[in-house]
This record gives C-alpha cells, structure tokens and sequence, in this order.
C-alpha cells in the first residue's frame, strides 16, 4: 500500500514540474497596444482607404507572455505578403533594453468595405436598366467577386445579359451596352473617303450596339453590306 501511494505521488509531481510561476495573461492595455501595432503592419501598405478596412477576431499567442513593464519596443518578424482581405498573420519580437524577451504571432481577419448595387426588383434577360431599378447601399464586399458595380450610374440604361432576382448584387459581367440599331429599322448609311460623303437609305438585317458592326441593305443598290454603328440608327460603310 506504502509502495503505491509513493508511486502516486512521484507521478503527481512529474506531472506538475516546478517550472515557476506561470506568466499572468496579457492585459488589456498591452492587447489594445498589440492590436495597433497589428494594424499598422497589415495596413502599411493598403491600396484602399483607412475607412474602408476594418480588423476583426484580433488574437494573440502566446495569451500569457510577460511583457515588458510599460511601453516596450518591437521587431517585426513575419508580415503578410499582400494586400488582399482575409485571414492575416504577423509574427513580432518584443524587445527590452534592446534584448528580445519572447516573440508574438498575432492574427485577425481583414474585411474590406465599399458600395454595391443593388436589384430593387425581379430583372430578365434583355431588359434595359432604369434609376428605378437599382439601390446602392454600404457592405462587407472583402468576399464579392471582381467588377462589382459600385455607381448606379454605372448600369442605368444598360442591358441585362441574365435574370437577376430581386436583392442581388450587380457585377459588370451582367451588363451589355443597349442596342442602338435593332433589326428591321430604317438607318442612314454614311459612306466616306478623303474628298466625299454621302449618305443613303438602309434597313438594319440585325441588332447592334455603338461601335459593333452589322450587316446593312443598301435600300438604293438592293445589296447587303457590313456596317459600323454610329449612333442610334446611323451606321458607316467603306467604299
């Protein structure tokens, strides 16, 4: 019985090593201090406005380092290698009289906000946007893909190229430019060179935008022709 309960206690005792006592937690102020500094690193060199980031989930290892009494002097270790939202480390070595007494690795997540349009209503295929169509309104936009449409300006009398449903969020890839030229209406053809211009009557043989080029009939020749978009029912040929 005496055998066992020795046996007991030396296990007790390999189990809690008189290592000294534990640091204390970090206090609050040195969190917040350590929280600045993680923000300053992450944010050196952000291309957006200070505004427009936010940090959150800000954690620290080790929770329980005895920090210097006081301020404290630091070296960064490791920072983050871009400049993109997410998840964000830094790694920092805090220094005493110029001796390095341990180091940190802090981390948070970095969000970025801006604007982006909104659907106030079902849209189709092929509609042409309205002011009435759209709302813009501030948000966490750190996970939404690229050509976010920030200006509603930007999609008013655009054309739709998918159904989007009411709420959802506008991207560049969902816009067309609007036709000026649908199929079947009467347009001029201007023809010119260096020392003449004239100009005839057409019939668009299909839809176009500005710039695009479509075929035309010559109604005076009777013959098709392909032709530049200039405005709204006008469009160029070469001859």
């Amino acid at each position: 019985m005496l055998l066992r309960l020795c046996t007991i206690a030396l296990l007790l005792c390999l189990a809690s090593p008189l290592s000294g006592k534990a640091a204390d937690p970090i206090a609050t102020p040195d969190l917040a201090a350590l929280e600045n500094i993680f923000s300053e690193v992450v944010l050196q060199d952000s291309p957006w406005p200070k505004e427009d980031v936010q940090i959150t989930n800000f954690t620290v290892r080790p929770l329980a380092m005895a920090l210097p009494t006081g301020s404290f002097d630091y070296r960064i270790t490791q920072k983050p290698n871009d400049t993109r939202p997410g998840k964000k480390q830094v790694t920092a070595a805090i220094l005493q009289e110029g001796k390095e007494q341990g180091q940190l690795k802090m981390s948070g997540d970095l969000h970025l906000f801006g604007t982006v349009v909104n659907t106030t209503k079902r849209l189709s295929r092929n509609d042409i946007i309205t002011s009435d169509d759209l709302v813009a309104k501030r948000q966490d936009i750190s996970m939404l893909d690229a050509g976010l449409i920030q200006d509603p300006k930007q999609a008013v009398g655009q054309k739709l190229k998918i159904s989007l449903p009411a709420g959802a969020i506008l991207h560049a890839q969902n816009l067309d430019a609007p036709p000026l030229v649908n199929r079947g209406e009467m347009v001029t053809i201007m023809a010119k060179s260096k020392a003449i211009q004239i100009t005839t009557p057409g019939e668009a043989k299909n839809s176009g935008a500005l710039g695009e080029t479509i075929r035309v009939k010559n109604l005076t020749s009777r013959r098709e022709i392909q032709a530049r978009i200039l405005a709204a029912g006008v469009v160029e040929a070469e001859f």
